[in-house]
C-alpha cells in the first residue's frame, strides 16, 4: 500500500463488497461511457464518428492507468472493493507499481467527463437538429450519471480509503 495512504485508513469499514454491488456499479459506469459515445456519434469526419472513437480510446486507456496508479496502492488491492478494481489490479499490476500523483490526476476523469459530454450532447443536439431520440438519450445520460454517483457515494461511504482515495466520492470519517 502507498505510504501516503497508511495514516488515512479507516478501520470502521467494509472489507469486501458483494458481487451484486460490484456488477451494478460497473454496469452504471459502462452505461454512461457508452451513452457518452452515443451522444457525440453524429459528429463525424468523412463518415467516421471520430469523437466516439477517440472517447472509446480515452476510456480504455484511463481505466487501465487508473488500476495501475490508484488501485495497485490501495487498501483493497487484491480484495473486492465496491468496484471490484482491487482484484482486477492484482491480476494485471504489481502492488504499489503506480504513481499516486498520476492516479490523482487521472481521477479527474470522473469529474470532468460527465459535464463535458452533457455539454457536447446538448450542443450537437442544437447545432445538428438531431430530434427527440437524441434529447431522450441526453436525459437518460443525466439520470444514469446521477444514479452512478449515488451508488458510488454509497460504496465510498463505507470504504477504508474514503479519507485518502483520490477518486472517493466522500472525504469524511
Amino acid at each position: 500500500m502507498y505510504p501516503e495512504y497508511k495514516d488515512g485508513i479507516i478501520k470502521d469499514c467494509k472489507e469486501n463488497y458483494s458481487p451484486l454491488m460490484v456488477l451494478i456499479e460497473n454496469f452504471l459506469h459502462i452505461s454512461t461511457w457508452v451513452l457518452a459515445g452515443w451522444l457525440v456519434w453524429p459528429v463525424q469526419l468523412q463518415g467516421w464518428p471520430v469523437l466516439t472513437i477517440a472517447w472509446a480510446g480515452v476510456v480504455l486507456v484511463v481505466q487501465i492507468l487508473l488500476k495501475k496508479h490508484n488501485c495497485s496502492g490501495c487498501y483493497y488491492y487484491g480484495k473486492a472493493c465496491h468496484l471490484g478494481w482491487g482484484k482486477l489490479a492484482r491480476w494485471i499490476f504489481m502492488q504499489d507499481s503506480g504513481n499516486l500523483k498520476t492516479g490523482m490526476r487521472l481521477s479527474l476523469f470522473y469529474i470532468v467527463s460527465p459535464p463535458l459530454f452533457l455539454a457536447a450532447g446538448i450542443l450537437s443536439g442544437i447545432l445538428m437538429d438531431l430530434g427527440m431520440r437524441h434529447w431522450v438519450l441526453v436525459g437518460v445520460y443525466v439520470a444514469l450519471n446521477l444514479l452512478a454517483f449515488t451508488v458510488r457515494f454509497k460504496g465510498c461511504k463505507v470504504c477504508a480509503m474514503r479519507k485518502v482515495c483520490p477518486g472517493s466520492a466522500v472525504k469524511s470519517g
